[in-house]
């Protein structure tokens, strides 16, 4: 029954009717801030979340960190880098990075809006962007070698079937999302953000409630003296 209504909301008609769009970053800004730090960030970047038709499948886009990368190389990851002198706002940022990395033209991307700044432990502030891409063709793409190994779609549908999702839990007194896919898991940041934007996509359908568990009680014996 919920995958039925997931693919009735999820129609190619989506990536062009503007009062959803508005509907849904409107829902997405509304999201509880996440900090993860209770310093500021230093620095400031922005990624894109690429919403694209695949075999008229409403699919979101990864990219697969190259294992070039001086850091979070081989992780999943939207598209988005640092902000810089030449970026009007986090917008232009995710887009321009999303060029960058996929071979994506500027011209094919339309933005619907931005979400509230995330805060992770460590490294700068990350803000993101929705954004469709028209006329998507995987034939088309020219990832960058120093920085994509790989670029994937997984349709929305995937996302949202309990089988292809778990959880990880933190000392810290929080639970983080996990994704499954055959490329790799998805999970850290990328996941709390594919997570806070199904919350906003699909109000009352997408179950976002993770599981936390106070203490665990281990099974295992203790050792003989």
């Amino acid at each position: 029954m919920v995958l039925r209504k997931v693919s009735e909301l999820l129609q190619p008609s989506l990536l062009t009717n503007g009062s959803k769009h508005r509907e849904i970053v409107s829902r997405f800004e509304a999201l509880p801030s996440i900090r993860l730090s209770k310093q500021p960030a230093s620095k400031e970047a922005a990624i894109i979340i690429p919403v694209c038709l695949v075999d008229d499948r409403v699919s979101l886009l990864y990219t697969l960190r190259s294992s070039k990368m001086r850091s979070h190389r081989g992780l999943v990851s939207f598209p988005g880098g640092m902000k810089d002198k030449t970026d009007i706002s986090y917008e232009a940022c995710a887009v321009r990075e999303l060029e960058e990395e996929t071979g994506i033209p500027k011209e094919l991307v339309h933005v619907w809006g931005c979400g509230k700044a995330i805060v992770p432990y460590t490294g700068p502030s990350i803000t993101p962007v929705i954004g469709s891409v028209a006329d998507f063709s995987c034939d088309k793409l020219k990832p960058s070698s120093m920085e994509v190994e790989k670029v994937f779609t997984i349709a929305i549908e995937e996302l949202v079937k309990p089988e292809n999702r778990g959880h990880t839990q933190f000392r810290s007194n929080y639970s983080s999302p996990v994704f499954l896919h055959d490329t790799a898991a998805i999970w850290g940041i990328t996941a709390f953000i594919t997570h806070m934007f199904l919350l906003a996509l699909l109000p009352g359908i997408y179950n976002g409630q993770l599981p936390f568990l106070r203490t665990y009680k281990s099974t295992a014996k203790p050792m003989e003296k």
